[in-house]
């Protein structure tokens, strides 16, 4: 017999009020690619990669920096699993996935506080894995 599992209820509205007060921030930080920054990412739908905690933030790393506001990033979980969207580093002599399928564009002001910086030779094993991987899924 199946059991209903209840899924945390997303508090959206929490999530709005907080979104309005990042949009209007004036600390405005500099960031730098392989930093790995706590970053407000908010409440997302479905499987998009969401923060469970008070602030709405987990801690993502700078891929790619595109303009002075705006960068790739790539949350970190320590919920650790083999998949092929994960890339596995110590950080901090922490084991965690990159979680390299919920990549995306945010804003500096979601940026919160710098964690530390990727070590260059798996920063640079991350850059090679997300170009193999754009590679295996982009149409021929």
């Amino acid at each position: 017999m199946p059991i209903d599992k209840k899924l945390p209820t997303k508090d959206f509205d929490r999530w709005s009020v907080k979104k309005k007060g990042l949009d209007s921030a004036s600390h405005l930080v500099d960031f730098h690619e392989r930093e790995i920054w706590w970053c407000s990412i908010g409440i997302n739908i479905g499987s998009e990669q969401h923060s469970q905690t008070v602030d709405f933030s987990r801690p993502v790393v700078i891929v790619k920096k595109f303009t002075r506001d705006v960068f790739w990033g790539v949350p970190l979980t320590t919920r650790l699993k083999d998949a092929n969207f994960r890339f596995r580093t110590k950080i901090n002599d922490i084991e965690n996935d990159i979680l390299i399928l919920q990549m995306r564009a945010y804003d500096r002001r979601r940026l919160i506080r710098k964690i530390g910086m990727m070590r260059r030779e798996d920063f640079v094993a991350v850059i090679y894995f997300i170009k193999n991987l754009m590679k295996k899924t982009s149409p021929a």
